[in-house]
C-alpha cells in the first residue's frame, strides 16, 4: 500500500540530513559489513564477502534454488547439504553471475540502515537436484557457516501442508515485522508466501541491506514466494535491479512476473496486480488456463491464489470488482477456496459464494482505516477485520484448511477452519 508521507516528515528528513552531515562522529549501523575489509561495489565488503541471504526459492518434490549476494567475486562457491533428520552432507557447488547495480537507496531517518550501493554484486545460485519429496533439508553457505537455512520438498498429493502468509512488511517501522515473526516462525511454516511491498525506501528507514539482516529468519525457515506490490518499483530501476535479482524466478509455469508451484496436490498461483489481470488480458488469460491445467493434474486437491491489491476490501484502498465478478465462476469450478490479498494495511476476511478471502497485509507497515469504505456492498460479507498487524499460518489436513492471524504479541486474532477436497 502507500506510506504516509507529509511536510512534516519531508522537513524532518531534511533536518536529520542537515545534523547528520554536520556531525563530527555519525553513528556506525549495527548491522553493517566488517569495517576492516577492503571495499568493493562501493561499500564496505566483509571478509567472507557475502552481504545478503541466502534465501530459497522455487522448491517442488525434488529440487531447489539457493541464492545469496557476494560483494566480491570468487567467494567459496558452494553449500553444505544435508536431511533436516541426519546423514551425510553433500556438497552442491553454486553458480555466479556478476550484476552491474546502478540505483542507490538511502534511508534518511535510520542512521542504522546502511545504504544500498551502486556497484558490481556476485550473485550465487547454488541449485540441488535428486532432492526426496516430503523432506527438509539444512544447508550453510560453505564461504559462511553461520550463514544457514532450511526449505522442505513440496509433499506428495494429500500430505499436510503448513505455510505462512505476510504482506506489507517494514522491519525498520518499530519492528513490528520481527516480534511477528518471532510469534509465527516457531509454529514451523515449510515456506512463506508474500503478498507483496517487501520493503519500502518510501518510508525512509530502512534498505534492502537493512531488510535482509533483519528478515533472515524468515528466509531460513524455508522456501519464500512472493506476490508483486507496488511499492518493488518505488525507485527508477529498483525492480529490475534489487527484486528481479533477488526474488526473480521463484516459482513455475509463468514468469518473473507471475507464476505457480505445487506441494501436497495443492497449486499455488502468485498474480501481479501491477500489471492487467482481467479475462482476456496476458496475465488473466494465463490464470485462467493454468488453473484449468492444474485441476486435471493427478492429486489435485485445490488451489490458492495470492495477490498484492485487493479483490474486494472495506478499508481505505480500491478493490478489483470487475475482476472478483470475472474470476469467481472461474474460482468456483477450479476449486479455488481461499484468495489471500494484501495492501490494505489491516486484517479483513470475506466469505463470498464459498470463497474465503483474506486481506493480509498487517506485516509491519502503519495501519490503515479498514472501515474507511464500509459501505460497500461486499461489506455485509465482511466476517471479520481489525487494525492487527499479524501473519497468517495456514493448515491443511485432510479434507479441511485452517486459517490463523497471529499478532506481534502472539494472539490470535481470527481464525477458521472450512472443508477442502
Amino acid at each position: 500500500m502507500r506510506t504516509s508521507s507529509s511536510s512534516c516528515v519531508v522537513l524532518f528528513g531534511a533536518l536529520f540530513t542537515v545534523l547528520a552531515g554536520c556531525s563530527t562522529d555519525p553513528e556506525t549501523p549495527s548491522n553493517a559489513p566488517d569495517a576492516g575489509a577492503e571495499p568493493d561495489a562501493g561499500l564496505v565488503c566483509p571478509e567472507t564477502g557475502i552481504t545478503k541471504g541466502p534465501w530459497v526459492l522455487a522448491v517442488d518434490g525434488s529440487r531447489a534454488k539457493v541464492r545469496w549476494e557476494a560483494c566480491k567475486a570468487g567467494t567459496k562457491a558452494a553449500i553444505s547439504l544435508s536431511e533436516e533428520a541426519g546423514g551425510e552432507a553433500t556438497e552442491v557447488a553454486s553458480v555466479e553471475t556478476p550484476f552491474e547495480v546502478t540505483v542507490m537507496g538511502t534511508a534518511p531517518l535510520n542512521v542504522n540502515a546502511p545504504p544500498d550501493y551502486p556497484g558490481t554484486y556476485y550473485m550465487h545460485e547454488a541449485s540441488p537436484s535428486g532432492l526426496k519429496p516430503g523432506t527438509c533439508y539444512r544447508y550453510e553457505l560453505s564461504a559462511e557457516p553461520a550463514r544457514k537455512g532450511r526449505f522442505c520438498t513440496a509433499q506428495p498429493p494429500g500430505g499436510p501442508v503448513r505455510f505462512m502468509a505476510i504482506g506489507d512488511t517494514n522491519p525498520a517501522l518499530g519492528g513490528h515485522t520481527q516480534k511477528i515473526l518471532s510469534q509465527v516462525l516457531p509454529k514451523g511454516p515449510d515456506f512463506t508466501i508474500h503478498g507483496g511491498d517487501i520493503q519500502y525506501y518510501d518510508s525512509t528507514l530502512e534498505t534492502w541491506a537493512y531488510w535482509f539482516p533483519e528478515l533472515q529468519p524468515m528466509l531460513s525457515q524455508g522456501a519464500f514466494f512472493p506476490a508483486i506490490g507496488n511499492h518493488e518499483s518505488e525507485l527508477v530501476g529498483e525492480f529490475e535491479q534489487y527484486y528481479l535479482r533477488f526474488f526473480g524466478g521463484a516459482g513455475f509455469d509463468g514468469t518473473n512476473d507471475y507464476y505457480r508451484f505445487e506441494t501436497g496436490g495443492i497449486y499455488f498461483f502468485s498474480l501481479n496486480t501491477e500489471l492487467p489481470l482481467d479475462l482476456g488480458t496476458v496475465q488473466g488469460t494465463w490464470l485462467s488456463a493454468q488453473l484449468d491445467a492444474a485441476s486435471k493434474k493427478p492429486g489435485f486437491r485445490f488451489s490458492v491464489v495470492y495477490l498484492h491489491k485487493t479483490l474486494v476490501t472495506c478499508g481505505d484502498t480500491g478493490q478489483a470488482t470487475a475482476v472478483r465478478e470475472q474470476f469467481e465462476p472461474l474460482f468456483t469450478q477450479y476449486k479455488v477456496p481461499l484468495v489471500v490479498q494484501a495492501h490494505m494495511h489491516g486484517y479483513e476476511r470475506f466469505e463470498i459464494n464459498g470463497i474465503t478471502y483474506v486481506t493480509s497485509a498487517g506485516g509491519g507497515g502503519s495501519i490503515g482505516n479498514v472501515d474507511e469504505n464500509i459501505e460497500r456492498p461486499e461489506c455485509a460479507m465482511r466476517v471479520a477485520s481489525g487494525k492487527y498487524r499479524h501473519a497468517m499460518l495456514f493448515e491443511v489436513g485432510p479434507g479441511e484448511l485452517k486459517g490463523s492471524a497471529i499478532g506481534p504479541d502472539g494472539a490470535v486474532v481470527d481464525s477458521f477452519t472450512k472443508a477442502v477436497p
